[in-house]
């Protein structure tokens, strides 16, 4: 009995031994490495061999704020083909940067973690390069010891010591939870970036995090304006078909054929014809003629805006700003002697007296001026610290987005997108500003995302909610703007819809175009010759007012000189009709190539030279033409009608 007891406690003592042995060599195989980076800790091992070279071992943990993102032989990564084929991606190699920890998988897949810690905010971002034929890649996570889950307003947070933390864009919690048999985040080819951060309530937004979330990324504002252009053509398609259109949506469908080099086709799917000439007015015509009436449109356009203007400024009201594009106006029109009154509005107006769209449309003067006068005091710039903060102050984030608004109360759709427009412009004209870059990106992605798969969006939306606990919106239905009243807004880069180009730095002040021409260049212009180059595509047809131009003798279009004819727009060619009194050129372009320059002789036709008779020997050798002119002076057939075609 004696013998069997001391066996029993030998065996155990010897499998204790054993078990003990495993454990050290399962754990001193290859090396330990321990990370802090930023909010992360990062702990795992490796293998050197001889040469130096690396292997990784599993398991692997990244824990930041009570998240461990691991990934071990038993639970690894895995990802999911467009073929809905799942495997196991294998760990090759770990890489450690300053600011962040990659790993590298088979099938050429890598994840990488970079951390940022501002004042109130610490984010991890979480980002995929994956190759096209995978669709999907999950990485698993799981609570810390100290860390929970928490629902609220039907969101996921999770609560780590005093602060909540959430995934932006439900990468994370929204998907699963911490009682699921595999917890994962996921990242996919269309949502390729994920961040786990500090959350932070709307009254208190954390202006530096904003770079970072998903929305206001650059990849999700292409994104979200082709998907609105692909949106808005298919719907000026149908209307077109269904022949409800008017002016606006056939303008915004040519421009929009246009920037796809579809021009020629979609003037046969919508031709002038659709639209009576007493319905056009300077809208579409450039790209459905009637020059010479749609002129005294575009002029009493012109005349009414510059009396608001001036009307305005009279009262010295900061709402002047709320007009877009309001200097090149102002130099376009021979009124910049006006910019210095809206200089002396600017200096006076106090930080309480603005909201946020006159804040941007100040921004956008500071960097009108500075295009325009380079060289001078900029008096809008130097108070661009006062716009920033209004503007600051004005953004709100609901849900996963980022909305603006004057009041807090209500969220106004066409002034959300010209604000976008001109803080992505801002951000991207000055190299410290870049967060502002990504606050446009982020309020034109996220108003868009409100209008699910439609191109149309309600004119508002009124904010509800209490914004200590959640803030809602709710759409205003009474004003519905249709895709060819957001494009103008919306889409800023696209020369072929009609708009204003300024030529005052290329030639002077006073000389601009309405065109929807890809581009406009001034080539030479002195005393005696103004010459330009317009550039659209071969064979396409276009019509161009351009104000500012001075009187001329004689125009060369296409290299060949050309005469005015009233009924220039009737003929299958180029032509043109000159008003002296308003100095205004109407002009007709039907190009022979991408790149047609026009040539004007300025001022009054040179005094002929007399001519002196000369007799010479052998005159009477001379053979006339039947209309009595000189055989040698007498033009071909080809020159003549080559000529009459010019007239035309």
């Amino acid at each position: 009995m004696k013998h069997k007891s001391s066996r029993m406690i030998a065996l155990t003592i010897l499998y204790t031994l054993i078990i003990f042995g495993i454990f050290v060599i399962q754990f001193t195989i290859g090396k330990t490495f321990y990370y802090t980076i930023g909010a992360m800790t990062v702990s795992g091992r490796d293998e050197v061999d001889e040469s130096g070279n690396r292997t990784p071992l599993l398991p692997l943990h990244i824990v930041a704020n009570g998240l461990d993102f691991y990934t071990t032989d038993q639970t690894p990564i895995t990802a999911k083909t467009s073929n809905n084929e799942e495997f196991s991606l294998k760990v090759l190699e770990y890489k450690k940067n300053e600011d962040s920890f990659s790993v590298i998988c088979s099938n050429d897949v890598l994840i990488d973690f970079t951390s940022y810690i501002s004042e109130t905010v610490e984010t991890v971002r979480i980002s995929v390069s994956m190759p096209p034929e995978i669709e999907t890649v999950y990485f698993p996570w799981k609570l810390t010891q100290s860390a929970r889950l928490e629902r609220q307003d039907e969101q996921i947070f999770l609560r780590y010591g005093k602060d909540r933390f959430i995934f932006r864009g439900g990468y994370g919690f929204g998907n699963s939870d911490d009682s699921s048999e595999l917890p994962h985040f996921i990242l996919s080819s269309s949502k390729k970036t994920a961040f786990y951060e500090t959350y932070i309530q709307s009254d208190s937004l954390d202006f530096d995090s904003i770079r970072r979330i998903p929305i206001a990324s650059e990849e999700e504002y292409n994104k979200t304006k082709q998907l609105f252009r692909e949106k808005a053509l298919d719907y000026f398609s149908s209307v077109i078909s269904a022949r409800n259109y008017n002016e606006e949506l056939l303008t915004a469908y040519m421009a929009e054929k246009a920037f796809n080099g579809e021009y020629a086709k979609s003037l046969v799917f919508a031709p002038a014809s659709l639209l009576p000439k007493e319905k056009r007015t300077y809208i579409s015509t450039t790209f459905y003629g009637n020059l010479v009436q749609n002129d005294k449109s575009l002029a009493a356009y012109q005349r009414k805006l510059l009396s608001g203007i001036e009307s305005s400024i009279a009262r010295a009201e900061i709402s002047v700003f709320d007009r877009e594009s309001l200097i090149p106006f102002l130099i376009n029109n021979s009124r910049a002697n006006l910019i210095s009154a809206l200089e002396k509005i600017t200096s006076n107006t106090k930080q309480e007296d603005l909201n946020s769209f006159f804040a941007a449309g100040l921004l956008e003067a500071a960097m009108d001026y500075a295009f325009y006068f380079p060289n001078k005091q900029n008096l809008f710039m130097e108070n661009s610290e006062k716009y920033e903060t209004v503007l600051k102050d004005s953004l709100i984030s609901i849900d996963a987005g980022l909305y603006i608004s004057s009041d807090k109360k209500t969220i106004d759709t066409e002034k959300t997108l010209r604000a976008a427009s001109i803080l992505i412009r801002y951000g991207s004209s000055y190299p410290d500003k870049g967060t502002w870059k990504a606050v446009g990106q982020a309020l034109y992605s996220s108003i868009f995302s409100l209008g699910g798969n439609s191109s149309s969006l309600p004119a508002s939306f009124d904010i509800q909610g209490d914004k200590s606990k959640k803030l809602g919106l709710m759409a205003n239905d009474a004003l519905i703007l249709h895709a060819e009243k957001l494009y103008a807004a919306a889409i800023k880069d696209n020369p072929y819809y009609p708009h204003e180009e300024s030529l005052a730095l290329k030639a002077e002040p006073g000389i601009w175009a309405w065109t929807s021409a890809r581009d406009i260049n001034v080539l030479k212009n002195d005393a005696k010759t103004f010459s330009f180059r317009v550039s659209a595509k071969t064979g396409d047809t276009h019509y161009m007012i351009i104000r500012g131009i001075r009187p001329f003798y004689r125009i060369k279009i296409h290299e060949i000189d050309f005469r005015t004819d009233p009924r220039f727009e009737m003929y299958n060619s180029s032509g043109y009709v000159y008003d002296e009194r308003t100095r205004t050129l109407l002009l007709k372009m039907k190009h022979k190539k991408d790149d047609e320059d026009i040539v004007l002789f300025l001022g009054r036709p040179p005094e002929p030279v007399p001519v002196v008779p000369v007799v010479q020997e052998g005159a009477e050798s001379v053979v006339n033409t039947e209309d009595g002119t000189s055989a040698e002076n007498s033009g071909s057939d080809e020159t003549k009608e080559e000529a009459s075609d010019a007239g035309n």
